[in-house]
């Protein structure tokens, strides 16, 4: 008999984008956070034929689906591109659950690194950063759940504020990508997602448990969420999370690197609710870790400075130990975000999105204060206090006529407070206002879409006159207007061609403005430029990406054009204060060309055997010289084998492969420019294993690593402390997740 009735409990599933959930009992059910493309859902349900539906997604779908079997019937499932991306004919990648999974443990930075078209700038062994085509920090944006991360994220070793396992799944826009999010991000958007927050049953989770034997690191991060019954909403839910980590001095191939251990300690909740065509979701999360700063990049005099250079092992005493002691970093970081949105019946989606940040940076000297006071040497040399709050209102119409878009405005005030017992930069007030348009077009094969924005940015800086002791304030105003225009062809369901191009920019920052001294855990001394003006990059992108059940091919090259490109310059003469020796760094401006090349291949040999080929290719040229850009990536090729072992009934999912990573010796670089030579090239080898446990309601998942495990001694172009010391030797590394 034709019941006609919602079935709850349908199971949807698109294995592509590792997506599963259950529908609601009126047969609904949501599947948001997808990028256009196609995909194939899968239905079914316990008294009914499983079926397949195959579908092209590029604007919000909604999809009626019968399932055979006494013709039972779902309601409307709505199938939902991503929410918050900026213009798809940019290039996409992405790393999942799974392969975010085999690489827990480690730093947002260190977990991108090895993506085409992706590097990381290091501080030592435990601070890193990731790098967008040669461009990091200020120059590229990260989004926290949805939120432009805010903190002290100006220096070299200002590492993200960010716990890797609150994410289900980061996302890399890659290019100019800065009418959605607003301006500064030149080189791209990185987006930390948290797995959507839609429980199957009342209360779920997973535990992570991430050890290692360099540093002898270990940590755990656990996850609960569950359902709120209630009558007022459609649905209800919860979620905590929280993380714990502790490293000791981590080791090179041959010795120890003293006072570079860490610890961290992470807490983020969520809840979101729904009723009708309104909903809205709360979150909170704090993040604090403390950071050793490597010993031997501090000395005393010029001869011991350049003595350093030259040395191939540091002086400083090699030994394992959990102490941090001074010089160290000590963060915390909190984040706030309450978004609501409201689906009108006939017209579009509106959502307000506010969010609110406090960032507190301590930086400890290894150089005491002079004081007997144990109040004043418990201090430290230099505190930031950031506070950012942001507003956005965003309107996204209805799709009609094969056009699909969205409109906003963001605004955002911040304030930064500089204490210590030595000047590095002033405190400020910003406040920042912008007005955006996407829209997009599809027409058969073809996907158009176009973008622009206008942003003004107030910058108020509060100083004092260092020989009238007179305070005295700065007043500096920036604003600019950003644009993009590109287009997707789909030859085939397995080919398609994809072109961009765009203008964003960036103003300058506080530190390249202002900032006058001891940079204590970048172990450096900087000047600012106050004169300084605004980028203006020109970005031209193009992306050629094959897909078969074997074969996968995605070549992207690029080149960009940056007017007014501000970087630290070394001044190849270091400078003698009473705290010691440090080589000096003084802000400048010219223009630029970078140009290359991000390559992935992945060949399918049978259904057991693969191949993964990954190459990025940056070349930098100063156009105000005539000669390389310093500082930019050498070339990279990551060449990896992975065998897949049949399933048994105890066992599945099983892995393992091979990586070789292979860096080039950085010779693109103008003679006599650095303190030190850029260093010979490296070819490191790393071992992954894994498989999964299933069990009764539960499933295990183990991962076993080996980084490096040919223990090679090298020293690698973007790590800041390759002038004092070697990289990291060999590492093996356990991982164990636990869903329930």
């Amino acid at each position: 008999m034709d019941t006609k009735e919602s079935l709850n409990g349908a199971v949807f599933s698109i294995s592509l984008a590792n997506k599963k959930t259950i529908a609601q009992k009126d047969g609904t059910f949501l599947l948001n956070n997808l990028c256009n493309g196609a995909y194939t859902l899968t239905v079914s349900h316990v008294s009914c034929e499983t079926i397949k539906i195959n579908f092209i997604l590029n604007v919000d779908t909604t999809i009626n689906i019968q399932l055979p079997h006494h013709a039972n019937i779902l309601q409307s499932v709505v199938v939902k591109s991503e929410g918050k991306k900026d213009v798809n004919t940019v290039s996409r990648t992405e790393i999942k659950a799974l392969e975010l999974f085999q690489q827990s443990g480690q730093s947002l930075g260190e977990t991108l690194k090895n993506l085409p078209g992706l590097n990381s700038i290091q501080t030592g062994p435990t601070l890193s950063k990731p790098v967008i085509h040669g461009l990091h920090s200020n120059r590229l944006l990260i989004l926290n759940n949805g939120i432009r991360q805010e903190g002290q994220q100006w220096g070299n070793e200002h590492a993200p504020e960010i716990d890797p396992f609150i994410a289900n799944r980061i996302s890399v826009i890659k290019g100019a990508a800065s009418v959605r999010y607003g301006s500064d991000a030149i080189a791209g958007v990185i987006l930390v997602e948290p797995k959507i927050l839609e429980p199957t049953i009342n209360i779920q989770g997973e535990l992570n448990i991430v050890a290692s034997t360099n540093g002898r690191s270990f940590g755990t991060s656990g996850l609960l969420e569950g359902k709120i019954k209630n009558k007022f909403f459609d649905y209800a839910n919860w979620r905590i999370q929280g993380t714990l980590k502790k490293a000791g001095n981590f080791k090179t191939a041959k010795y120890f690197l003293k006072n570079t251990g860490a610890e961290e300690a992470d807490f983020s909740m969520a809840t979101n609710f729904k009723k009708k065509n309104f909903g809205s979701e709360i979150y909170y999360s704090q993040f604090h870790n403390k950071v050793g700063i490597f010993e031997g990049s501090h000395v005393g005099n010029t001869l011991d400075l350049y003595a350093a250079f030259e040395r191939k092992k540091p002086i400083t005493a090699s030994y394992f130990s959990y102490d941090i002691d001074r010089t160290y970093q000590n963060i915390n970081h909190s984040l706030l975000k309450v978004s609501t949105y409201y689906e009108f019946k006939n017209a579009g989606k509106l959502e307000a999105i506010y969010s609110y940040q406090k960032n507190l940076r301590e930086e400890y000297d290894i150089a005491l204060p002079y004081s007997t006071d144990p109040v004043i040497l418990a201090l430290p040399q230099i505190s930031f206090k950031i506070k950012t709050t942001n507003f956005d209102l965003v309107y996204q119409h209805k799709p009609k006529n094969n056009f699909a878009g969205s409109i906003g405005i963001t605004g955002a005030t911040q304030s930064n407070v500089f204490k210590g017992l030595r000047y590095l930069v002033p405190n400020f007030r910003n406040y920042t206002g912008g007005i955006f348009a996407i829209e997009k077009y599809t027409k058969g094969k073809w996907l158009f879409e176009a973008g622009v924005r206008y942003d003004c940015r107030w910058l108020k800086t509060y100083q004092l006159n260092a020989t009238t002791l007179i305070p005295f304030s700065t007043l500096n105003i920036f604003k600019n207007i950003t644009g993009t225009f590109g287009s997707n062809y789909k030859i085939s369901n397995k080919f398609s061609l994809s072109a961009n191009v765009g203008s964003a920019w960036r103003s300058p920052s506080i530190n390249e403005l202002f900032i006058d001294g001891i940079h204590l855990s970048a172990a450096s001394f900087e000047k600012g430029s106050p004169n300084l003006v605004s980028e203006r990059s020109y970005n031209f992108s193009f992306n050629a990406k094959y897909e078969s059940e074997k074969l996968f091919v995605q070549v992207a090259p690029y080149n960009s054009i940056i007017n007014g490109y501000i970087y630290a310059k070394p001044i190849l003469q270091p400078i003698t204060l009473i705290s010691g020796t440090f080589p000096y760094f003084k802000f400048t401006q010219q223009n630029i060309n970078l140009s290359g090349v991000d390559v992935e291949v992945s060949y399918k040999f049978d259904n057991h055997f693969s191949f993964n080929n990954k190459t990025t290719i940056v070349r930098g040229w100063n156009k105000s010289i005539n000669d390389y850009l310093i500082f930019m990536p050498a070339p990279r090729f990551n060449n990896s084998l992975k065998y897949e072992i049949p399933s048994t009934k105890n066992f599945k999912n099983l892995y393992v492969s091979l990586e070789n990573i292979s860096v080039l010796t950085q010779t693109r670089v103008p003679p006599n420019s650095d303190y030190v030579a850029p260093p010979k090239g490296y070819f490191i080898f790393n071992a992954n294993a894994g498989f999964e446990l299933p069990m009764k309601n539960k499933k295990l998942l183990i991962d076993i690593s080996a980084t490096n495990f040919t223990n090679v001694a090298y020293r690698d172009y973007l790590n800041k402390f390759r002038y004092y010391a070697n990289d990291l030797g060999i590492n093996v590394g356990l991982r164990l997740k636990l869903i329930f």
